[in-house]
């Protein structure tokens, strides 16, 4: 299997926490104003959640276990991990991500994890070299750089001068860019969340004319959702909250024939606020078992 340091990085950023946590606030604003998407995970809370452990051996395998192993492998085992925030254009499959874990910076756990991912997959993913008084990690398809012994930044190929500015002290962040405000409805707090741009081919049905969106996921005794779409007008959100509302009406009497419980369906708020609609929902872990369990049994 051909690892890429893309695929490669993109793993590890799926073992951190959002970014207001664990130190990472301020290696945050290295991710570039170009990113259309940016988000974390609290992997912390979330491998200690109920919902994780109930799916661990689907969840680790692949590429997140192949990672997790060499960086278990090589002093820097999710006991160390404090915080990943990750940003990326989708659409031109570029991307950024600042892992923080205890010794991720060290020179002798980089060079042991690269040697590790080879043995693996036969292709090291990075070297480690030192440019312009900085330690880089250099590879074919994008670079990263040491920011001191807990932190490391990794950039795709095309984003590599943008990060590369914000690691001198030049350039714009993204979280004082263009996706603030939507970051600002994010609850970065959360196991999981994820906030940016909707893409013009997904704002369509009861998020038809949405620009943005927020969603954040706490699994702490379940699961609980929250989501924020804006849209062009306090007006077109009302508009688009009716809609909404209306078609979960419709639909909210199938839910028992597919495994939903009730308890579910009626924890289920939609709303409207400015020019942004909330839509709100919670499982507990007995109400997520019983889901399981009946999608099980149609398959």
């Amino acid at each position: 299997m051909k690892r890429t340091f893309a695929t490669t990085t993109f793993t590890l950023a799926l073992l951190g926490v959002a970014a207001c946590k664990g130190g990472g606030a301020d290696s945050a604003k290295l991710i570039p104003d170009v990113a259309t998407v940016v988000g974390g995970i609290d992997v912390k809370a979330l491998v200690g959640s109920k919902a994780y452990s109930d799916n661990k051996d689907k969840i680790e395998t692949g590429e997140f276990k192949a990672v997790v192993e060499a960086a278990s492998a090589c002093n820097v085992g999710t006991d160390k991990w404090k915080s990943v925030t990750f940003g990326a254009d989708p659409d031109k499959n570029q991307f950024a991500a600042i892992v923080n874990a205890d010794g991720i910076g060290k020179d002798d756990n980089l060079n042991c994890i690269a040697g590790k991912i080879k043995e693996k997959s036969g292709e090291e993913p990075w070297k480690l070299e030192e440019k312009d008084g900085k330690k880089v990690l250099t590879a074919k398809d994008g670079q990263g750089w040491v920011i001191n012994e807990g932190s490391v930044v990794f950039a795709s190929k095309d984003w590599v001068t943008a990060v590369g500015d914000l690691v001198a002290g030049k350039g714009k962040s993204v979280f004082d860019g263009t996706l603030k405000e939507v970051i600002g409805r994010a609850d970065t707090g959360k196991h999981v969340w994820v906030a940016g741009q909707v893409p013009a081919s997904a704002a369509q049905g009861p998020i038809a004319g949405a620009k943005d969106a927020a969603v954040s996921l706490d699994l702490a005794g379940g699961l609980a959702v929250a989501a924020s779409v804006g849209f062009a007008s306090a007006e077109d959100a009302t508009k688009q909250k009716d809609a909404l509302q209306k078609q979960f009406d419709e639909m909210k009497g199938m839910a028992g024939a597919v495994g939903v419980p009730q308890t579910v369906v009626d924890s289920v708020k939609i709303d409207a606020s400015g020019t942004a609609v909330s839509v709100a929902a919670k499982a507990t872990d007995d109400d997520l078992k019983k889901i399981q369990e009946g999608v099980m049994s149609k398959m």
